[in-house]
């Protein structure tokens, strides 16, 4: 309807040619005051010719000229009549209908005065109407001189049936009062209707503006990267683009729900800004749901009131992927060289001590120096590969994988190749058909580094060892994690800072210190989050996240 009007709006100011639209036409239904009165006018039409049938007894209504009052009284039937239907299809234009109808009514009005003789019997009130609604509907030059052509018709009318027939005198002093009322009414209608009409075009511009405005404002924060989110004081949410909904977990019917039953860390930090702190702008970091790692800046929305926050949403988990992607790259690049320049004089050593192993005159001493040279050898060896494998990461190719039948297959290998007993290692995944996007390469290797670690690490005889490894979904940011749970001793305080720092390690002699480094990469990789959680009771617990980041990760919610 909006589209129409609008069109209807442009069509008549080509036709105006300049001249100001009446505030009449600015509204939706610019056709309702012109059906309204086409319909009076076929009421007033079936009147006339009804007292025409009563042979003029109401108020002696065309008792001058009875046969002309019935022939205009029917032709005005017919041509009300025919208006009414041209109204109702809106044919021709509304300008060109505003002319016709009000003329035809000022011409025919105008020949039932002079059959009745002059004006009396309300007649004048009949003849003013048509005039007054042209300046109405149509304000402007042209309906001010159909105004003064129709007066000086009326007074002509008047001065002919004052002169040929000698009607009362006093009829000429009341057409005078009516032309001049009618010409002040007409004047006034249609100077205060001009100036109504130009502030209801202007109001209506600047009301499409704003509304333009609002359009691309929001559409510039649908498009943004960061999340953004508009809260009141009491917590309700007015705004949240599409970011932040995807970092606070795509909660359903969020404009019903209170901040602090999306994500209470936040309305927590929020509540206490307003209290202490509002309007200055503070940085905040939580943990949504102690899943997401989340960083939020708190603005004051406006100027003046102290009750709507403007909040700046950021994924530290990206930033810190972004981060890493730069880091490994040049790290890569340096630790494949210097891995290539060890490589050399490394293998010019060991194959220098297997060769003097060979020699039959060495001692029980130089026997053991010449084991020590090569088990070191080794050793370092393996470190060289580590860094070049890390230097060579690939991107992942991820796969849909089952969690339920995938890690079932992983816990009966491993358990065969590290001797442990089915008792020793269980499983628990909720829900049962959960599925995750990894590389089944990488996350083979993730899995089967920290499962190793537990063997080695957690508990000094291996017999000992409980292994539980729980998958579950955070409902609230619809989120996998993934545990790896053991009984052992745990990491120590002082550790667990760098326990993901490369060629970090607890044990002198076992290691490199980069298995749990990688693991971390492998992770970050496939857009997931490995961490480590000292449990109260003791123990270990490594915990994948498969962020939300990647909007594949997680299959099935």
């Amino acid at each position: 309807m909006q589209s129409k009007s609008r069109q209807t709006i442009q069509r008549l100011g080509d036709d105006q040619e300049g001249l100001p639209v009446s505030a009449f036409l600015l509204d939706e239904n610019t056709w309702n005051p012109l059906q309204l009165y086409s319909i009076y006018r076929l009421i007033l039409a079936g009147v006339l010719v009804i007292i025409g049938l009563t042979k003029h007894s109401f108020g002696h209504l065309g008792s001058f000229q009875p046969a002309l009052f019935d022939a205009v009284s029917l032709v005005y039937l017919g041509i009300a009549l025919l208006g009414v239907f041209l109204a109702h299809f809106r044919w021709p234009s509304f300008v060109d209908q505003v002319y016709l109808h009000t003329g035809i009514d000022i011409m025919l009005l105008l020949m039932l005065i002079y059959s009745n003789g002059g004006l009396h019997s309300g007649i004048d009130l009949l003849f003013a109407l048509p005039i007054i609604l042209a300046n109405v509907l149509k304000p402007g030059s042209h309906s001010l001189f159909l105004s003064a052509v129709s007066v000086i018709a009326l007074l002509s009318v008047q001065v002919y049936l004052q002169n040929k027939v000698g009607i009362d005198s006093s009829q000429l002093t009341h057409a005078g009062l009516l032309s001049f009322f009618i010409l002040m009414a007409s004047w006034l209608a249609g100077d205060w209707l001009e100036k109504a009409s130009k502030t209801a075009a202007l109001a209506k511009k600047r009301g499409l503006d704003i509304a333009n405005l609002s359009q691309l404002n929001q559409s510039i924060l649908d498009q943004l990267q960061m999340g953004i989110l508009v809260v009141e004081r009491s917590g309700v949410i007015r705004h949240m683009n599409p970011r932040a909904w995807e970092m606070l977990g795509r909660p359903d019917n969020w404009r019903s729900q209170p901040l602090k039953s999306l994500a209470p860390e936040l309305n927590v930090h929020l509540q206490h800004w307003f209290k202490h702190i509002c309007p200055k702008v503070v940085t905040y970091d939580i943990k949504h749901w102690q899943t997401t790692e989340l960083s939020f800046r708190l603005s004051q929305l406006g100027s003046r009131t102290k009750g709507t926050s403007l909040i700046y949403l950021d994924d530290i988990t990206e930033q810190r992927e972004k981060q890493q992607e730069v880091k490994m790259a040049s790290l890569g690049q340096l630790t494949a060289n210097i891995a290539h320049e060890i490589r050399n004089p490394l293998g010019a050593i060991s194959h220098a001590a297997q060769l003097l192993s060979e020699s039959r005159e060495l001692d029980k001493a130089d026997t053991r120096m010449v084991q020590i040279i090569q088990s070191n050898s080794k050793r370092m060896n393996v470190t060289i590969e580590s860094v070049l494998n890390l230097s060579r990461k690939k991107s992942p190719k991820k796969e849909t994988i089952h969690l339920q039948t995938w890690l079932n297959e992983f816990i009966h290998d491993f358990a065969m190749q590290s001797g442990l007993n089915d008792k020793q290692i269980s499983l628990f995944v909720d829900p049962i058909d959960a599925e995750v996007k990894f590389d089944l390469t990488h996350f083979h290797q993730v899995l089967w580094n920290l499962c190793r670690n537990a063997v080695k690490y957690a508990c000094k005889d291996p017999k000992n060892l409980k292994l539980a490894i729980n998958c579950s979904l955070r409902v609230r940011t619809k989120t996998m994690m993934l545990n790896v749970i053991d009984n052992g001793v745990g990491v120590s305080e002082e550790h667990q800072e760098r326990l993901f720092e490369p060629f970090f390690t607890t044990s002198r002699t076992q290691g490199t210190g980069l298995g749990l480094f990688m693991a971390r990469e492998l992770c970050l990789t496939n857009n997931a989050c490995l961490e480590y959680i000292r449990l109260p009771a003791g123990g270990s617990c490594f915990r994948v996240i498969f962020t939300h980041t990647n909007k594949n990760n997680l299959t099935n919610t």
